[in-house]
């Protein structure tokens, strides 16, 4: 499908210039492509502490796909006789002329004494290649999701106290040190399920001189002390306990889950949490990622847009086509709907992809921003989304009325590492390509009235800002040639909310009727992503020229790659140094 595109002069050179510009870059990008990556080889050092025979065999059932595309090792972390299997892993990878490590650490928290062990260890042991820790699983969000998962399927379980269990202290100060990354952990995935209280308690491992039986009297003991004092539990309640811990699992019956139910009060009930193999891989997979430098060839593309019918949606599709053979590009027309996100995010995957780009094509950057930052764990990973001020979702509205959900909507586990850009706001490239609708239309400018009209929001601040936007846009049409038109106006159709709607649709035809006056023509263009807005609806009877939004124009096809030349960078800039 090809589309025709009025332009002036100016704006053909500018398009020419950017097209050139295009095929350089694409060049340029390609011969580095065939390069060594500017980090060298990257080889993995995966650790965890020994679980025993059947927790150590899921850990190796994670780790061998993932060892089967990168270089890798796998150390277990029992005492300092780990130094000599540390040295063993070093010498593989040293063989593979690694230039560079990565420890990935199969640890919840880095205040676990063997995770202090294996650091120790490591700089001890590791003198010729640089090393680097990458965060440890605990401060991932699939952590979070895992722990999470569980509490949503216990909802008959809610408004009754909650118990996480943790394991691996070796004293008090190693209790309490792990205690504060297991509540961080328990208050993220809890977020939006009413349990209370909601508690922790790490337990500790056996020591060397304690006998079996005086170690389960006083996990006993302990167990006991927590789950049985007051305000712990009521009459018509009980304590809903999890093991959230990749704790001992010798057997299926010499488990730390299988000797709780035998040492849990009365007034507990165990709930059973899985972190199954293949989610440890995908959480390898995508740490590894993180720690890699993407090409072109290798950088996924999600274009997230609201989306409509076929030619509304297949306007986005041809706009990127000139980008198609460069990276790898999907589409997720949505609301932020967690399927289609989902769906995109499976086809680059299988596509060999490794980092996604998610490109918000709304007009404003916080659209739907905290939905999608909860899907790709960016609320939990992110501190930048931390500060997030709220999101848009879409102009100010929450899905359109659709209402939230009963629950908070699952995480998607991806081995994609995932950066959001995007909302072109007053972006220049829009400004533009909006102007480039304008000069298509003019005729005589010194009797045309531009008035540019978008969604707006139902929160008047918020559409004070979307308006601010509007008056951006227009000041850079004047100072690209727009000072021979008769006048520039601004309006927000606010039209899913008829009681802000009803001013403005009176305010914009007073707007296009005094346009009208001696021979003057007001030209209607929607400051959108594409097509056009309920413009012919509101404004029926009246005369005006209707242009159309941002997409497919060539300056927005410049918008997208540099959209994703952005998250390439933000990428490049994560990885650890």
């Amino acid at each position: 499908m090809f589309f025709e595109i009025k332009m002036n002069k100016t704006a053909k050179i500018a398009v020419l210039q950017y097209l050139l510009g295009f095929a350089l870059l694409n060049a340029v990008l390609t011969f580095a492509s065939d390069q060594e990556p500017p980090v060298g080889k990257t080889g993995f050092l995966v650790v965890a502490a020994d679980r025993g025979f059947v927790g150590n065999e899921e850990i190796r059932d994670a780790f061998e796909p993932f060892s089967s595309s990168h270089p890798a090792a796998l150390v277990f972390v029992t005492d300092e006789r780990t130094r000599q299997t540390l040295q063993s892993g070093l010498d593989s990878l040293r063989s593979q002329n690694i230039k560079r490590i990565v420890v990935l650490p199969l640890f919840i928290s880095t205040a676990e004494p063997r995770y202090q062990l294996i650091h120790r260890l490591i700089a001890e042991e590791n003198k010729t290649i640089p090393a680097i820790f990458a965060r440890p699983y605990g401060e991932s969000y699939f952590a979070v999701e895992a722990l999470a998962s569980r509490l949503r399927a216990m909802e008959s379980a809610t408004r009754q106290p909650l118990t996480v269990v943790g394991y691996g202290a070796q004293n008090d100060a190693s209790r309490r040190a792990m205690h504060n990354d297991w509540m961080r952990i328990i208050r993220q995935a809890s977020q939006g399920l009413d349990f209370r209280p909601v508690n922790t308690l790490i337990l500790q491992e056996r020591k060397e001189d304690e006998s079996a039986e005086d170690y389960m009297n006083s996990t006993k003991r302990t167990l006991s002390n927590v789950l049985t004092s007051p305000g712990s539990a009521t009459v018509n309640s009980k304590n809903q306990v999890i093991v959230f811990a990749l704790g001992p699992k010798n057997d299926s019956m010499m488990s730390l889950e299988a000797r709780l139910k035998w040492l849990l009060p009365k007034n507990a009930v165990l709930h059973n949490l899985q972190i199954e193999p293949q989610q440890l891989a995908m959480w390898m997979e995508r740490e590894a990622n993180r720690n890699l430098p993407l090409t072109t060839e290798n950088t996924g593309v999600i274009l997230f847009a609201h989306g409509s019918d076929f030619h509304w949606n297949e306007n986005l599709r041809v706009a990127v086509q000139p980008l198609v053979d460069r990276y790898k590009i999907e589409f997720a027309f949505s609301m932020a709907d967690p399927l289609t996100i989902e769906h995109a995010l499976r086809k680059l995957e299988q596509r060999g992809a490794k980092a996604a780009v998610i490109v918000s094509a709304y007009a404003t950057r916080n659209s739907f921003r905290s939905e999608i930052e909860h899907l790709i764990g960016m609320d939990i990973e992110d501190y930048q989304a931390e500060q997030n001020t709220g999101s848009d979702t879409h102009g100010g509205h929450s899905k359109h009325g659709h209402g939230e959900p009963a629950k908070p909507v699952p995480r998607i586990l991806t081995s994609l590492p995932v950066i959001r850009t995007g909302g072109y706001e007053d972006s220049p490239l829009f400004a533009k390509a909006l102007f480039d609708r304008v000069l298509a239309l003019s005729r005589d400018p010194a009797k045309e009235t531009v008035i540019l009209t978008a969604h707006g929001a139902h929160d008047d601040q918020r559409n004070d800002e979307w308006l601010q936007k509007l008056e951006s846009i227009i000041n850079q049409m004047r100072r690209n040639g727009g000072k021979n038109f008769k006048a520039f106006k601004v309006a927000t159709w606010r039209e899913d909310w008829p009681e802000k709607r009803a001013p403005w649709v009176k305010k914009t035809r007073a707007m296009v009727t005094e346009a009208s006056k001696q021979g003057g023509t007001a030209i209607i263009i929607p400051a959108r992503t594409t097509a056009v807005g309920p413009e012919k609806k509101f404004l029926s009877g009246l005369e005006f020229e209707l242009g159309e939004g941002f997409a497919p124009h060539p300056f927005f096809t410049q918008w997208v790659d540099e959209q994703i030349q952005q998250g390439i960078t933000l990428h490049s800039q994560a990885i650890t140094n």
